[in-house]
């Protein structure tokens, strides 16, 4: 009597493009052994998925055939065992589940009869010969893969702003693409701290850049764009990041940065009046009836919209916002810096970023040979450790520390690799806004022009009687509007005299924002980075 059959052929994507594996190849093989056997074929069913599971499209199609058509299937034909499982254990299960329904599974190519003990000896080996292939293969990936990413190459999605490519060794690559200076500007962007990140993300799309939101908080997060590669935790060896061998897109100052705003740890201008550019001024007011701050908003009427500062808790303070800021136009006006005082403290600035490019060189060089030797050191504690010299928490405790200090010299690095030519574009900005203080202001941002306030008066101010009132203005605006008697332009007396060392500062660093430098016994804020 002859036997039903059921031909099972499986093929996945890999196997057929690396070793040549076939659907046509094992059905024509199947097909003929069952002309040579008398065996009866009522049912072909082709898989192209992995054999790790039976969690197959057409292997559960085979189940549920069975189900429906009991007692009619005799055996389960194969070329292979591991077209049939690559899982000894699954394989096994499976194996009862079909005996059990009276199909006898069989790999032509490798008969076994199960009937006879022995023979389960080859069929575990049948079984776990494919099942060790694949944790080889998967481990030599892993450890490739890993192997590649600590030489600093990334490796899986290409991220945003990225394109691949070749090295000279032919060995692949990311390189900046066209989209990479919109992602620049996000980060920078998000680093000046004026808008919340659901709304630099908007700005951004609006010029072009496509991404949704939970990817763009992604980038934000993503050390890659400083030129770093994640290299996962594995085995005893804890996650880390190196340097990756792609460039790139942002400074390390920028990406930290981001990270402060992020998380919460930076101060940044109120979220509420960040997109009002008609009242640059809210958040510098206090109400001159009850001391309390003044805010602003907009009213519609006679088909437009006008702006008004008022108090936020309830009093009848209310003024147009146009008055308000042309009257601190008329304020800024008054505020005349001293031609002979710019000049010679642009020139003094200048000459001291120059001197101090010799000893940036130095300080780098430094920092590169000190990265170094933790490099060496930390070679030298793996080679202790595979020969058994130290303990694993050893090993550990001394990477962590090297790492960590490296880290903190390659944020030091980075500090200390401004250019001329970015300090002096900013040098250039800030003495020309201080040489005419309305024009400057007049043609500013909004968040310059928030900046620009702050920097004059630091304390509140109060608009009554369509006039400012403050107790203080910043100690840069008094001294750089002083006359060359002596005699300050302003209420206050600020004597200042002028020696070849009074620009004498310590070592400035990375951005000229802030610098110190003695005078008259008087400490004297050189100038703002807006």
């Amino acid at each position: 009597m002859k036997k039903n059959a059921i031909l099972y052929i499986r093929v996945s994507t890999d196997e057929q493009a690396d070793k040549g594996y076939s659907l046509q190849h094992q059905e024509e093989q199947l097909r003929k052994y069952c002309t040579l056997q008398n065996i009866n074929v009522i049912g072909l069913f082709k898989d192209d998925h992995s054999a790790k599971t039976f969690n197959r499209p057409e292997f559960n199609k085979f189940l549920e055939f069975l189900k429906k058509h009991k007692k009619i299937v005799d055996l389960l034909l194969f070329t292979k065992w591991d077209r049939f499982s690559r899982n000894a254990g699954d394989a096994y299960y499976m194996i009862n589940v079909l005996e059990n329904q009276g199909v006898e599974p069989q790999a032509i190519e490798q008969p076994l009869d199960l009937e006879i003990p022995e023979n389960k000896i080859m069929l575990a080996f049948y079984l776990a010969a494919p099942e060790v292939e694949n944790d080889r293969r998967a481990m030599n990936i892993i450890v490739g893969m890993r192997r590649a990413k600590k030489e600093g190459r990334w490796m899986g999605k290409i991220p945003k702003g990225y394109s691949r490519a070749r090295d000279e060794q032919d060995k692949p690559i990311i390189v900046p693409n066209d989209e990479a200076p919109l992602l620049i500007k996000s980060f920078k962007l998000v680093a000046k701290g004026l808008y919340p990140i659901e709304e630099a993300w908007r700005v951004m799309v609006k010029q072009k850049l496509n991404v949704s939101k939970n990817q763009f908080w992604e980038i934000m997060e993503n050390p890659v764009y400083i030129g770093k590669v994640y290299v996962p935790a594995y085995k005893d060896e804890e996650a880390h990041h190196v340097i990756g061998l792609h460039k790139p897109l942002i400074t390390e100052d920028v990406f930290n940065e981001v990270q402060d705003f992020i998380k919460g740890r930076r101060k940044n201008l109120p979220k509420k009046y960040v997109k009002r550019a008609p009242l640059p001024l809210r958040g510098f007011l206090v109400c001159p009836q009850c001391g309390k701050n003044l805010t602003g908003s907009a009213s519609k009427g006679n088909g437009g919209k006008y702006y008004y500062y008022h108090c936020m808790k309830g009093c009848r303070e209310r003024v147009k916002a146009d008055t308000v800021n042309l009257r601190f136009l008329d304020v800024l006006s008054t505020i005349s810096a001293n031609k002979n005082v710019i000049d010679f403290y642009y020139s003094a600035i200048h000459d001291l970023f120059k001197s101090n490019a010799q000893q940036k060189i130095k300080n780098v060089n430094r920092i590169k040979e000190r990265m170094k030797e933790n490099d060496e050191q930390l070679v030298k504690a793996q080679q202790l450790l595979i020969e058994n010299k130290i303990e694993s928490e050893d090993y550990k405790s001394m990477k962590k520390r090297y790492e960590n200090e490296n880290n903190k010299l390659m944020r030091e690095q980075a500090q200390l690799s401004v250019m001329e030519s970015e300090y002096k574009k900013y040098l250039d900005w800030d003495f020309k806004l201080i040489r005419n203080l309305p024009k400057g202001f007049e043609k500013a941002n909004l968040e310059e022009k928030q900046k620009i306030i702050g920097s004059i008066f630091p304390e509140r101010m109060i608009f009554a009687k369509n006039q400012f009132r403050t107790k203080k203005m910043g100690d840069v605006v008094q001294l750089i509007t002083q006359n060359t008697n002596g005699k300050s332009k302003n209420k206050k007396d600020l004597p200042l005299t002028l020696s070849d060392k009074s620009y004498k500062v310590e070592n400035i660093g990375v951005e000229p924002t802030t610098s110190c430098m003695p005078c008259n016994k008087r400490t004297l804020l050189i100038f703002y980075r807006f």
